[in-house]
């Protein structure tokens, strides 16, 4: 699942509102969502629907330890 996965142009760059940007693509379809003081906020649609919550929990473990 993991292998889908892009960082994408932070948003905000060189603002102080920049924001880690990522993707991933689950079953064909693109999730995308920024990580920002140690969260994970993610765009429509969300992923929650569609992966159960350990598989998720480990998408987001993965982001935060990029940003580490």
């Amino acid at each position: 699942m993991l292998q889908n996965f892009e960082v994408i142009t932070p948003l905000f760059e060189g603002n102080i509102h920049e924001r880690f940007q990522f993707k991933i693509n689950i079953e064909g379809i693109d999730y995308r969502g920024i990580y920002h003081d140690k969260e994970v906020q993610w765009f429509h649609p969300q992923p929650h629907s569609k992966i159960n919550k350990d598989q998720l929990k480990s998408i987001e473990a993965y982001v935060h330890n990029l940003n580490n």
